[in-house]
């Protein structure tokens, strides 16, 4: 089968998308084909076609007459994504433990460094990078990239949350101490424990969101539409600790 060709609109989509889920984009913001034509030095059409496929993801919202809205982030859907990648994951390592090899081990040490270091450098969306290159591992040593490659295209309101939750100090810590602890259990073929720590380690984001969206009103979806004004320490804080 031919390989289709990569389009000016994917390319659109490929990096709008990258914005909205790296909040370099802030969920609730109003943007125009137009803005996002100039911006890029582009016609209006491969926009459209991006913003189609963003609006499919759940990212965006067309609101008549005002434009596009980054769509802010809604809490099921998170849930939903979350499930998703939770469901595929789990099967997943127990595969790897069945079959990964000395080589597979060495990878997810480097991982772990590498996700050390980000720690150390403060960059929140690095560390998100290399969490998920840790985990990528069990998908690639058992051929299960498609699965990996699924769970990338429809995690994008999970991926905001989680992004979120790396601003605090001792949640950073404690990534850390997870992925050391999964990386042992595997060495140590605990595969009871293993599971437990992967279930927690997953499904940890349920006790965080609530907070979360308790500090960070305006960018979640709320019932009947109803948002709250950004705080001051919102507007500065967090766009300072996420450049």
């Amino acid at each position: 089968m031919q390989k289709r060709t990569k389009t000016m609109g994917d390319d659109i989509y490929t990096n709008l998308r990258s914005h909205i889920i790296e909040l370099k984009i802030r969920p609730g913001e109003i943007v125009s084909i137009k803005d996002i034509a100039a911006e890029w030095g582009v016609g209006r059409s491969p926009v459209r076609d991006a913003l189609i496929r963003l609006e499919k993801e759940g990212l965006i919202t067309s609101l008549p007459q005002r434009g596009t809205m980054i769509s802010r982030i809604d809490l099921h859907r998170v849930e939903e994504e979350r499930f998703l990648r939770a469901c595929l994951e789990e099967k997943t390592v127990s595969i790897f433990l069945e079959q990964h090899t000395e080589e597979d081990i060495e990878s997810l040490k480097k991982c772990l460094n590498d996700l050390k270091e980000s720690v150390l450098s403060h960059d929140c969306r690095k560390l998100l990078w290399y969490d998920d290159n840790f985990h990528k591992v069990f998908f690639t040593a058992t051929n299960k990239e498609l699965c990996w490659e699924t769970l990338q295209n429809f995690s994008g309101h999970y991926r905001r949350v989680r992004l979120l939750t790396v601003l605090q100090r001792t949640i950073l810590d404690n990534i850390i101490i997870q992925h050391e602890e999964i990386l042992e259990c595997i060495i140590s073929r605990k595969d009871e424990q293993l599971q437990k720590l992967l279930q927690y380690h997953l499904e940890k984001i349920n006790c965080e969101e609530f907070e979360l969206q308790e500090r960070y009103p305006d960018l979640f979806e709320r019932e009947q539409g109803i948002h709250r004004q950004p705080s001051d320490f919102l507007q500065f804080d967090f766009l300072r600790r996420l450049e």
